[in-house]
């Protein structure tokens, strides 16, 4: 196994990310910790914003509650709520998240033997996150060929290493044509997402009473659309973003480790650190925290606060929040009781901001806005 996997699952041990449960030298399912679950639900909530809420195709969500096996049937019935809310119309989407045995409905696999750091990108039990685009035929491979550039844009935005994903080559399948996107590692590339132009081969194993269901208006007529489905392995994904965060730096000549999340990922946005000249200063700092932990949390800005704020040195407070990827912390000392004045550190810069803890709320709201 390459070291910088290795080092990739020591952070993820030390903080609890994610455990991985192995079974006959593979991945059965991850176990998340606390900050890995904040992760994954982050990372299924921008999925969900990027495919449904700002989509300009109408997409709705839908939640089977096991795996999807038998896609067409598995379809129908959603498809009728859907078409008829469409007023049988085309286009529309239906977006699933999906769970349990991954078997052929994750990312797809080479045929050629896995290396051994695959297979934490494909643990067997995981959730999926699939998009069915049900199109019209004649703008089937337009939309399979705009959705390749919106999903590479998707992985890139979120990514400290935007290069890293790249689109493969085309290729054809006996149910249509398949596209991977890819992550590049220092072992090699990793498919993170699967982009299908299926036709309308999801169809052919329905009797032609079930398939009649699928049926769209097209003017006078009726036809059967056209389905363009992209498949992305959720815990797979968010292993993806671990090993991409990672990175190592040298801070005052010492090595140090930093987990560099997007901060639409970053499990906890905000962290506290706090210096004092004695005990008494220290619970007062500590009440100053707290105040302002509850207005962050007020705002919906997950904020990390922890008991040993002003009682273990700044540098310490600043390695455990730079390995937890929290993008910013609010730094507090004695002069901050007199003067309402702290500091913001950006876990990237490491460059302290200074401001009124009065401000600190709608501050942070501006930065967490935007992309």
């Amino acid at each position: 196994m390459s070291s910088s996997m290795e080092k990739v699952l020591q952070i993820c041990h030390r903080h609890f990310f994610a455990k991985p449960v192995l079974c006959n030298d593979s991945i059965d399912h991850f176990i998340f910790g606390p900050v890995g679950e904040l992760l994954k639900n982050n990372l299924y909530q921008e999925w969900l914003y990027s495919t449904v809420t700002k989509s300009d195709v109408t997409v709705f969500p839908y939640h089977t509650g096991k795996s999807l096996k038998d896609v067409g049937r598995g379809l129908l019935e959603p498809f009728e709520h859907v078409k008829a809310m469409n007023n049988g119309q085309l286009p529309f989407g239906i977006a699933v998240k999906d769970f349990g045995d991954r078997g052929k409905h994750g990312v797809e696999e080479s045929s050629e033997e896995l290396i051994k750091e695959s297979l934490y990108f494909r643990p067997h039990n995981c959730t999926t996150l699939r998009l069915f685009m049900f199109v019209h035929p004649t703008h089937g491979m337009q939309f399979f060929d705009q959705w390749q550039r919106q999903r590479k844009i998707w992985w890139r935005k979120f990514s400290a290493s935007p290069g890293r994903f790249s689109l493969a080559d085309i290729h054809s399948e006996n149910d249509g044509l398949t596209v991977h996107i890819q992550a590049e590692f220092s072992w090699g590339l990793e498919n993170v997402e699967t982009i299908c132009h299926k036709g309308t081969a999801l169809f052919d194993v329905l009797g032609k009473s079930e398939k009649e269901l699928f049926e769209a208006k097209d003017g006078r007529r009726k036809i059967i659309p056209h389905v363009v489905e992209s498949t992305i392995n959720l815990d797979g994904a968010v292993f993806t973003f671990l090993c991409d965060a990672y990175d190592e730096t040298t801070f005052l000549g010492l090595p140090r480790e930093i987990m560099r999340f997007h901060r639409k990922l970053a499990p906890y946005k905000a962290s506290f650190a706090a210096a004092s000249s004695s005990a008494s200063v220290s619970e007062e700092l500590s009440q100053l925290a707290l105040y302002l932990t509850r207005e962050l949390r007020s705002c919906g800005i997950l904020t990390l606060l922890l008991p040993d704020v002003a009682k273990k040195s700044l540098e310490s407070q600043f390695i455990r929040n730079d390995e937890l990827g929290i993008p910013y912390t609010a730094v507090l000392n004695d002069s901050s009781l007199k003067t309402g004045i702290i500091g913001l550190r950006s876990r990237d810069t490491t460059l302290k901001e200074q401001l009124h803890c009065s401000d600190l709320k709608l501050y942070m709201e501006r930065l967490l806005k935007n992309y």
